[in-house]
C-alpha cells in the first residue's frame, strides 16, 4: 500500500481487531503522522457486520476529536481512502508502555520490572488524563501497556478509545465479545461492560502499576509488596489492596483521589532490596568491544549482545569512567574515548549519523574518528549511568542511538532509563553519544 488518501504510507505498524495502523507522511511537508485504518479481522466483521464497525469507527474519531489535554493522543484529520474505508491521521509516537517494559502476547510471562520513581511519574500522568476523561463523562475500558504511548519527552498519552463508554452511548456488540483486555479488565466489567464507571479504569490502572513495579500480574501472586520488597512498606500494600479491590464501591473513588494517594506514597531507599542486581565484572586486562556495526535480531542479537530475553544485560562491566578537559570521557577499562555531552536534544536516526559527521569536520576535542557506537559499547556504560548520575555523563540522555540495524528501517538503541535493549523506526528521536577508539 503506497497511499491512504493524500498520506504517503512508510510502512505497516500493526494491526488490532477493528484496524491496522501505518507510519505516513504528511504531503509537501513531510510531517510523519500515525493512520488508523477501519480494517478488521475476518472473524470480527463476521460477527459484528461492516456497517457496525464503521459506526463504532467514526464514533471512536469524533470521541478522540474532541479531547484536549497532554496525557491524551491527538487526532489531527479524518477521511476516506479510494476504497470507501474510513481512517484517522494521529500524532506519531515511537514508543508504548507495552514495548518499554516487555509485554508480548503471553501477558502471563514476566515483564521488565521498572524503577518506582519512574512508575510513580507515569501512573501520576495517566491518572491525570483518566481524572479528565471521566469529568467529559468518558470511560476508556481498556487501559492496558499497549494503549500508552510515551512521548519524546517522556510524557504519557492515552490512545485507542474504540471501546470507549460514552455518557451511556457505547460499542455494543455481541453478548459473547468481550471489552477490554483480559488481566486488565475488573469484574464488573466483564459481567455488563455497559454498566461500568471511572473506577473500572482505576482497576485497570492499578494492575498496570503493579506490573510495572514487579514484572508480574497481581492476579498471578498476592499483591503484598512490603513482604517482598523492604524499599515498599504498607502503605503500598493498602494502596494496591484499594485499587485493586474487586468491589468498585471499596476502590478510590476517583482518578484525583488515586493520583493524590499515589503521590503520597514513600520510598524506603536505606532498605533498598539488593538482590537481583547486576554485580560488575572486574576485567583483568584491556576489554576490546565490538566496533563494526550490524545488522541482526532474534535470537542471535541476544547472543551477540550478551541480554537476556527481556533484552537486559546479563552481567555488566567494571569500567573505569574519566571525565577528561576537552569534554570527554574516557573509559580505561576499555580505551574508549566517548563525548561527554552528546546531543543537545533528541533526533533521528539519520541525523544522528550527520551529527557525528559534523563533529569530524569539526574536529571535536581534537578528535576525527568519532562514530555512532555498537549496541556492545553502549552496554559498558550500563553500569555508571544506572548506578549513579554523578559520572559525568547527563543522566537525562538516556536513551542512545547505536550503529547497530535491527531490520531496514529499525536501528538498536539502549535506553538507559529503563536498563533494556531496544529498537526504533529510524525516524523515532532519541539522543546520540559518539565514541571513538583514537
Amino acid at each position: 500500500m503506497d497511499k491512504i488518501g493524500r498520506y504517503q504510507i512508510i510502512r505497516k505498524l500493526g494491526k488490532g481487531g477493528m484496524g491496522s495502523v501505518f507510519k505516513g507522511i504528511v504531503p509537501m511537508i513531510d510531517k510523519v503522522v500515525a493512520i488508523k485504518l477501519l480494517d478488521p479481522f475476518e472473524a470480527m466483521l463476521d460477527i459484528i457486520g461492516t456497517e457496525k464497525l464503521r459506526e463504532i469507527f467514526i464514533y471512536e474519531a469524533q470521541t478522540m476529536a474532541a479531547l484536549r489535554h497532554p496525557a491524551i493522543v491527538q487526532v489531527w484529520d479524518y477521511d476516506e481512502d479510494d476504497k470507501g474505508r474510513p481512517f484517522i491521521v494521529m500524532e506519531y509516537l515511537c514508543n508504548n508502555l507495552g514495548d518499554m517494559i516487555g509485554e508480548d502476547f503471553e501477558v502471563e510471562k514476566d515483564s521488565r520490572v521498572i524503577k518506582p520513581d519512574k512508575v510513580i511519574d507515569y501512573g501520576k500522568q495517566i491518572l491525570s488524563g483518566l481524572s479528565y476523561l471521566h469529568h467529559n463523562g468518558i470511560v476508556h475500558r481498556d487501559i492496558k501497556p499497549f494503549n500508552i504511548l510515551v512521548s519524546d519527552e517522556d510524557t504519557i498519552k492515552i490512545c485507542d478509545f474504540g471501546m470507549a463508554l460514552v455518557e451511556g452511548v457505547a460499542f455494543s456488540g455481541p453478548s459473547m465479545m468481550q471489552i477490554g483486555s483480559p488481566y486488565y479488565t475488573p469484574p464488573e466489567q466483564s459481567r455488563d461492560a455497559n454498566a461500568v464507571d471511572g473506577r473500572a479504569d482505576l482497576f485497570a490502572t492499578g494492575v498496570l502499576l503493579y506490573r510495572m513495579l514487579t514484572g508480574k500480574l497481581p492476579g498471578m501472586q498476592a499483591f503484598s509488596l512490603s513482604l517482598v520488597n523492604p524499599l515498599y512498606d504498607k502503605s503500598w500494600d493498602d494502596f494496591f489492596a484499594k485499587a485493586l479491590n474487586w468491589n468498585p464501591d471499596d476502590r478510590f473513588m476517583s482518578a484525583r483521589h488515586m493520583q493524590e494517594a499515589l503521590t503520597a506514597l514513600h520510598l524506603n531507599w536505606q532498605a533498598k532490596q539488593k538482590s537481583g542486581t547486576i554485580t560488575p565484572k572486574i576485567p583483568e586486562d584491556l576489554v576490546a568491544l565490538r566496533m563494526k556495526p550490524v545488522q541482526v535480531y532474534g535470537p542471535k542479537a541476544r547472543e551477540l549482545f550478551g541480554v537476556t530475553s527481556l533484552f537486559r544485560p546479563r552481567s555488566v562491566m567494571a569500567n573505569s569512567l574519566h571525565p577528561q578537559q576537552n569534554n570527554t570521557i574516557l573509559d580505561c577499562t576499555t580505551s574508549l574515548i566517548w563525548q561527554q555531552q552528546g546531543s543537545e536534544y533528541p533526533i533521528s536516526w539519520q541525523d544522528a549519523e550527520i551529527y557525528v559527521a559534523q563533529l569530524n569536520r569539526l574536529k571535536f576535542a581534537g578528535i576525527s574518528t568519532w562514530r555512532l557506537p555498537t549496541i556492545n559499547e553502549l552496554l559498558s556504560l550500563f553500569a555508571p549511568l544506572t548506578t549513579s548520575a554523578t559520572r559525568g555523563f547527563d543522566p537525562d540522555k538516556n536513551r542512545l542511538w547505536s550503529c547497530d540495524s535491527h531490520k531496514n528501517h529499525e536501528r538498536w538503541l539502549v535506553n538507559f532509563d529503563m536498563g533494556y535493549v531496544a529498537n526504533q523506526d529510524m525516524n523515532c528521536f532519541n539522543f546520540t553519544r559518539a565514541v571513538s577508539n583514537n
